[in-house]
Formats: structure tokens, C-alpha cells, sequence
């Protein structure tokens, strides 16, 4: 997300045959919500059986989900499950290190990994034509070090931590492989971050000094702006709202700071291909979808 990240930008639809070597596909799923466990199951059970995942680690981030139920409901999404207590320390990003840690020194690499969240599915909607066309980004790009998931983009350049970026792969579902994950030392979560965010109704000290002008920017413009092409959830920060707005915020760095990393080190950025029109014609009329 350096200068000169679009060359490094890969697209599904572009490539030309499979270069792919085979690595073991793993899946790492962060839940805190119990009411959205089946539905963010159904979608990893499909994608453990188009992958032939060969184990599944659910993070489990709420203690008021028990264990026993997370496994009842995951017990056929891969050939291994294993249901890990996480404190919620640094978040979707602190669970991710923590699965990320238990799978590392539970199997040899090489390994190409996915990470999802239970809000795929329910805040994000999502599809079968999707889930397809990321299965066939993986198959084509493995072991060419990449990252693929949906790609957003900013207008303007962002600064986090003296890199900058204009585009970043979303957090709540992607796939990296082995050379991807060296590539930052399997560092997914920096705890460094947290830092730069404080817990304050106050603007100009809810940004840490260390926050860059384009940063703040783009946060504000993000979470506490009117703008129709705002988060869903914006509103003016307050008393009421600064604690969540904090937490929100932390893992809007995570997210940037993990694509620049990637980036800086020659990661190639890989967009499943779009759906078609029929395919997009079937998804509004609400076929093919986790309902």
C-alpha cells in the first residue's frame, strides 16, 4: 500500500492458468455473537469442504458462549475442530494472533490460512458466488504469497505508523498463504497500535498524538460523520458512545496497518473475480444466499 501498490494488485480474473503449489488449508473463525454461530457455520462448512480444510480453530470471544455449544455447532466443518477461550484482548485482531498462535505450534508449515468473523453473513451479506470465486483465487494463487478477500480503497493516501496505503483487504474474511503470513512473521494483531486511539468524547484527544492528519481523517470520516457512505452505526462522538467508538476505531488501524505491512513487503493483493450479471440478478432476488 506503499507507492506503486496497484502493480502488486493481483486479479482472479486476469491470471493465466494456475501457478498455485498446495499447501494445508486451515480456518481460524472469531465468534462473540451467540445468536449468529449456525449461520457463520453454514458458510465455513461450505468453504471447509470447497478447500478440504484440514482443521477448523474457533476463537471464542464472548464468555457468555459456551464452549460445548460452539463445538455442537461446528462439529462438521472440518476433519479437526478445536474451540479456543479468548479474553477479547485486542479485539477480532487479538483473536486472530491467538488462533494464530495455537495453529502454529500445533502443525508444520507450510500452511495457507483462513480468517473469518461471525459477522460474515449477517452485518456483511454474503453468497455462494462469492465464497465460489474466493475458492478459486486461492486454488490459482497459493504459495505466490497473497491475500485475498474484498478490497476497499480510500481516495486519498493513509498514514499508519509511517507507512501509507490507499487500499486494504477487509478483516472479516480472507485467506493468506504461508509466504504471505512470513512475510510479517505471523504478527496479525500489533499491539503497539492500541496507543494511538483513546477512550475520550473529546476528538483531539481521542487521537493520540501519534495519529497522522490522513489517519484521523479518515477515522472521523468513517465513524462519527453524517455522510451517507459512512459506517452504518456513525454518529458525532460522545460521553455515551467514545468507549465503543475507541474499540471500533483500534481495529479500523488493525485493519489498514496489516494491509501496509503486507504490502511493504510485496504481497500480492488478490480480488476473487466480480459475479456475473446473472449471478448478481440471482443474488438480489435472494437465491443462493445464507438466509
Amino acid at each position: 500500500m506503499s507507492g506503486g501498490t496497484d502493480m502488486r494488485d493481483r486479479f482472479q480474473m486476469d491470471s493465466k492458468g494456475d501457478r498455485s503449489v498446495k499447501e494445508d488449508m486451515h480456518m481460524i473463525v472469531v465468534v462473540y455473537y451467540p445468536a449468529y454461530l449456525r449461520k457463520i457455520a453454514r458458510i465455513i462448512e461450505v468453504l471447509g469442504g470447497w478447500q478440504e480444510m484440514k482443521s477448523l480453530r474457533v476463537v471464542v470471544n464472548n464468555p457468555a458462549i459456551s464452549e460445548k455449544h460452539v463445538e455442537s455447532v461446528f462439529i462438521n466443518a472440518a476433519p479437526t475442530v478445536k474451540i479456543i477461550r479468548h479474553d477479547n484482548e485486542g479485539l477480532e485482531f487479538g483473536a486472530y494472533q491467538r488462533g494464530l498462535n495455537d495453529l502454529r505450534a500445533s502443525i508444520p508449515e507450510p500452511f495457507t490460512c483462513l480468517f473469518a468473523n461471525d459477522t460474515v453473513g449477517t452485518h456483511q451479506p454474503i453468497d455462494r458466488f462469492f465464497l465460489r470465486n474466493l475458492h478459486g483465487a486461492v486454488r490459482t494463487y497459493m504459495g505466490t504469497k497473497f491475500i485475498s478477500g474484498r478490497i476497499d480503497s480510500a481516495v486519498r493516501q493513509v498514514e499508519v505508523n509511517h507507512l501509507l496505503g490507499t487500499r486494504w483487504v477487509r478483516s472479516n474474511l480472507f485467506v493468506m498463504d504461508n509466504a504471505a503470513l512470513k512475510s510479517i512473521n505471523h504478527m496479525i494483531y500489533v499491539p503497539e497500535l492500541n496507543a494511538y486511539i483513546n477512550d475520550s468524547p473529546d476528538e483531539d484527544t481521542f487521537f493520540g498524538p501519534a495519529v497522522a492528519h490522513s489517519l484521523r481523517r479518515h477515522i472521523s470520516g468513517w465513524l462519527f460523520s453524517a455522510n451517507p457512505d459512512a459506517w452504518y452505526k456513525a454518529e458525532p462522538l460522545s460521553i455515551k458512545n467514545s468507549a465503543s467508538m475507541a474499540n471500533k476505531a483500534r481495529c479500523i488501524l488493525q485493519e489498514l496497518f496489516f494491509s501496509m505491512r503486507l504490502a511493504n513487503f510485496d504481497t500480492g493483493f488478490v480480488q476473487p473475480k466480480p459475479l456475473t450479471v446473472a449471478e448478481k440478478i440471482a443474488v438480489r432476488a435472494r437465491f443462493k444466499k445464507f438466509l
